[in-house]
């Protein structure tokens, strides 16, 4: 949907070696020309480059990498100035006119102070430099759905703060990192996905958490119930769609505000879901039980059992408007699991284009 930028500026990206921004990453380099200026968590700027080739080395086949086109700085975004020198600072101020902030922690029990470190102290820093850059056209933040928090009924894609009560820190601080966003005055936008799974197509994915490990659990006869509510909706979506909307948000035509990619209406049941897992694995579809009436299978299931228990759905209808809308879970689903079970839950894990190849 994407029209090419008139830009040959750099974008600026943090958050590349994470899933999303790593799928972010890939699209830039095959489907633009412009460069792409990566912050890095790391001691110096040599470090820096060895995780970004890293990455590289796992998003394209070795005679395919496009080295020159991805520069690494190394940066910590709870640092003060992000660990910059001042010239640092100027520098890439003077270079980039494109931010996008994918860089966040995704821990849902970090203690509040730690998780507000790095999601709202860094977005504070990303949006000063931001604010500094001379030729600045947009900046692009990535959001989580959940800021919703847990609560009943649609939730809109306008809505920020509305007293809702946050499930965990991540979601608190994700909350606060938006409204700082929205505070900046800065042509901003904000892309909120819901739970991000692997590729609709091969199903490739760096990490298996969320819904993943109740599944595999599943899939080992270790949940012998599950503490949820039947009708509650688990909102999945592909990282393929998720990218697809933050690539447009990046170099299509520049837009602000809030937009979601989620399922939506579409959002699968606890129980449709549990029943998806059974058929994958040749279990029996399992029973549900009252959240507190099985705490040794909560305890287990430790702090991705809320997800299944949601008890509102998303609406989409800015999100539909950049022109990708997520497939139904189900078509999808037996490509996830496969990936799943070739890479062992993470035990043995294929690069990227590996797995397009297969």
């Amino acid at each position: 949907m994407s029209e090419p930028t008139l830009s040959d500026r750099p974008i600026l990206l943090t958050g590349a070696t994470g899933f999303v921004g790593m799928e972010l990453l890939v699209r830039l380099l095959e489907r633009t020309d412009r460069t792409v200026i990566t912050l890095v968590r790391a001691a110096d700027d040599a470090t820096a480059h060895a995780r970004i080739e890293r990455v590289l080395e796992t998003l394209f086949p070795p005679d395919l990498i496009p080295h020159g086109r991805v520069r690494a700085v190394a940066a910590d975004l709870e640092a003060p100035g992000m660990g910059l020198s001042t010239s640092v600072r100027d520098r890439l101020a003077d270079e980039i006119d494109t931010v996008v902030h994918s860089a966040a922690s995704i821990q849902f029990t970090l203690p509040i102070e730690q998780a507000r470190a790095i999601n709202v102290g860094g977005t504070r820093q990303v949006l000063e430099l931001a604010a500094r850059a001379a030729h600045l056209d947009r900046v692009v933040h990535v959001s989580t759905a959940y800021v919703a928090g847990d609560r009943p009924g649609v939730c809109h894609e306008h809505e920020v703060d509305i007293g809702q009560r946050p499930r965990n820190t991540y979601e608190q601080t994700k909350l606060e990192a938006e409204r700082l966003v929205s505070a900046s005055g800065l042509p901003a936008a904000i892309l909120r996905p819901s739970i991000v799974v692997g590729d609709s197509h091969t199903g490739w994915t760096p990490a298996f958490n969320v819904i993943y490990w109740p599944i595999q659990a599943f899939a080992r006869g270790l949940l012998p119930c599950v503490p949820a509510d039947p009708d509650g909706r688990a909102d999945i979506v592909p990282v393929d769609a998720v990218a697809n909307a933050l690539h447009e948000l990046t170099v299509g035509t520049r837009r602000t505000g809030t937009y979601h990619v989620v399922a939506g209406d579409q959002a699968i049941t606890a129980s449709a879901l549990a029943a998806l897992a059974a058929d994958a694995f040749g279990q029996d579809r399992p029973s549900f039980v009252e959240p507190g009436t099985a705490p040794e299978v909560e305890d287990f299931a430790g702090p991705y059992l809320p997800y299944f228990r949601v008890r509102g759905t998303f609406d989409a209808t800015r999100g539909h408007s950049l022109g990708f809308k997520p497939p139904a879970l189900e078509t999808y689903f037996g490509a996830l699991m496969r990936y799943a079970s070739a890479a062992r839950w993470g035990k043995r894990p294929r690069a990227r284009w590996e797995s397009l190849a297969v």
